[in-house]
């Protein structure tokens, strides 16, 4: 009886009981609640599954029909294809036909009309006058009785007349009407547009751009079973189906598509299926998708199942195994509770003595190896406040009077303008906004667009100085231009791929500038600690071996701050990638990272990952 109470008492006795209670409790629990609650989780995941599926057949549609707009948007907002239809426009108000002009037009605008529609695959594009000129980048049915101009007799096309100007007529499925898809498709899913000057009413010109069917139920034929996925307009039309045959008819449950918000069950050939419903911004146009109910969850509960069936042996099998190597944990971990309480009272000199080949073991180490670690690291900290003060010290010591410097460089820009120099007056601009940014005093920080544009500067007077240009391309989200980041943090980046990675040769920089979620992986093998910003700059240069990438990449783990602050004070270039990385981590400390990929002959790239905000402190 005695022994029983000490056991119960004893650390051992506890971790047994707590395990019997926190594995044993809820396995009871699961066994009584699990059918109910397997059943609403597996409904939840199927219908997340289904709009999942639907999201993502939503992105491809989308794409598609983005490709169609931007094709016509192409041909709307060319100079030279407008001023030949206007032309053409005032001819025939005139009644002034130019058969050699008509005939050059022609060609300038075939080949312009089959450049631009090269973008995309089985697109045809039509651009058609009001008096039945027509241009086109395909061949028509002419043996048919059919050309371009007889879309100036068809019904849609009064309600594209009447459309604003900029805005787009879905039209949807038209007859096939181009050799290509003679005889195997029947159907082409078109749009159109008008084309008309500012102050009249009527239109001088229309842009007709269709793909085939076959072009959207490619995007259909991920449906697995007899699942099915289709496309319909506002009329409950079905548009494209990965079965060809219900092209043109009307689905078959138009009410209950407008109220599937959420997806609901529909009986269908004598059994119960799965509704679901994605409304596009274009036209109109849904998605929808049906599943047989049973299809859909039998994968899940047989996946539940087993997954409970393992759960159980675990936690059997775990028991067993926690029990017998209850021993061998007790005494270590006393030991480290004993050298925790004497570090508690102030004795940092204490160790735990813990040794071995197990987790307990390598805590033991490493938590005797981090005691000694704390008197480095305050030395480490102290030093880098030292040094981060040197450097601010020094950035105020090469800091001159900018309203003299600026007003000097102003006055010489404009005696340039006025002797016609542009091209001079222009860097010498830049060098001023430059040196503005450069000289700037209130604050370390900067918005990402004034850093982007220091660096758009900093590259014309890099190409100034060499016969090679290199180019430089950004794309920055446009939720990221107003985000903060440490100032001049990017340029010697870019300065260090232009010297080293192009080798100030011809070449091209990119920098690309993204949010990344909390969560996302990094570059590197360690996971996002929070929110934050991505750049990315690389370059198509000569890139670097094996061994000198992972020389640098040791280099950074262990020689921060190789380039001292006082050496870089006073030119703008002399920081370099190491200080980049020291800076990094004063501002940020472990919430930042910085990483460098490369491969020789294949340029190089760096990925510096940084949190969202500023610190506090900043």
């Amino acid at each position: 009886m005695i022994i029983g109470r000490r056991f119960i008492h004893s650390l051992r006795g506890k971790l047994i009981m707590a395990a019997l209670l926190c594995l044993l409790l809820p396995a009871s629990f699961t066994l009584i609640a699990g059918d109910y609650l397997t059943q609403r989780i597996v409904k939840a995941q199927v219908i997340d599954n289904e709009n999942k599926s639907l999201e993502l057949t939503e992105v491809y549609l989308s794409s598609l029909f983005e490709n169609m707009i931007r094709v016509s948007n192409g041909i709307m907002f060319d100079t030279n294809i407008n001023l030949a239809l206007k032309e053409n426009w005032q001819r025939y108000k005139l009644g002034q036909a130019d058969p050699a002009q008509e005939a050059l037009d022609a060609k300038n605008i075939g080949y312009f009309l089959s450049s631009i529609a090269s973008t995309m695959d089985n697109v045809y594009v039509t651009v058609l006058t009001v008096d039945g000129h027509y241009f086109t980048n395909y061949q028509f049915d002419l043996y048919g009785g059919f050309t371009p101009a007889n879309f100036l007799r068809m019904p849609w096309i009064n309600g594209v007349k009447l459309l604003p100007t900029y805005e787009i007529g879905w039209i949807g499925l038209v007859n096939q009407y181009t050799m290509d898809g003679k005889g195997t498709e029947p159907y082409l899913l078109t749009m159109a547009r008008n084309l008309r000057l500012a102050y009249a009413t009527d239109p001088y010109a229309y842009i007709v751009i269709s793909i085939g069917e076959s072009k959207l139920g490619e995007i259909f034929k991920h449906d697995l079973g007899r699942q099915e996925t289709m496309l319909l307009d506002a009329d409950g039309r079905i548009l494209a189906s990965r079965n060809r045959q219900r092209i043109g008819q009307t689905f078959p449950f138009p009410e209950e598509v407008r109220r599937a918000e959420t997806p609901l069950t529909v009986r269908y050939e004598g059994e119960q299926f799965l509704l679901s419903r994605h409304d596009l911004d274009y036209g109109g146009y849904r998605v929808v998708s049906l599943r047989p109910y049973k299809e859909a969850v039998s994968q899940l509960h047989s996946v539940s199942r087993l997954s409970f069936a393992v759960q159980i042996a675990a936690t059997l099998v775990f028991l067993v195994l926690f029990i017998y190597m209850l021993r061998q944990f007790t005494k270590p971990v006393v030991a480290l509770g004993k050298a925790a309480g004497a570090i508690e009272r102030g004795e940092l000199a204490v160790r735990s003595g813990v040794r071995g080949s197990d987790e307990i073991g390598r805590l033991g180490k490493q938590f005797d190896q981090m005691l000694g670690r704390i008197e480095d690291m305050i030395g480490e900290i102290r030093a880098e406040q030292m040094q981060k003060r040197k450097a601010e010290l020094a950035m105020l010591q090469a800091q001159i009077n900018p309203h003299f410097l600026f007003n000097i460089l102003n006055s010489i820009r404009l005696r340039i303008l006025l002797k016609g120099d542009e091209e001079n007056g222009e860097l010498l601009a830049s060098l001023s906004g430059l040196l503005r940014q450069t000289i700037r005093r209130d604050g370390e920080f900067t918005s990402l667009h004034e850093e982007l544009e220091v660096l758009r500067r900093y590259m014309e007077l890099l190409n100034f100085r060499q016969q090679e240009k290199a180019a430089l391309i950004i794309e920055a989200a446009s939720d990221t231009l107003a985000l903060r980041l440490p100032r001049f943090l990017l340029q010697p980046v870019i300065e260090n791929a232009y010297i080293h990675g192009l080798r100030q040769e011809a070449g091209t920089i990119y920098v690309e500038v993204v949010r990344c979620e909390a969560g996302d992986a990094r570059s590197g093998s360690e996971a996002a600690i929070e929110a934050g910003l991505r750049i990315i700059v690389r370059d198509d240069g000569a890139g670097m071996s094996m061994a000198t990438l992972q020389r640098l990449r040791a280099e950074l783990r262990s020689q921060r701050g190789a380039t001292s602050a006082e050496g870089a004070a006073g030119r703008l270039s002399g920081i370099g990638i190491a200080n980049v990385y020291e800076r990094l981590q004063l501002i940020y400390g472990e919430r930042c990272s910085l990483t460098l990929d490369s491969e020789e002959g294949a340029g190089t790239k760096v990925v510096i990952e940084i949190p969202a905000e500023p610190p506090p402190s900043s």
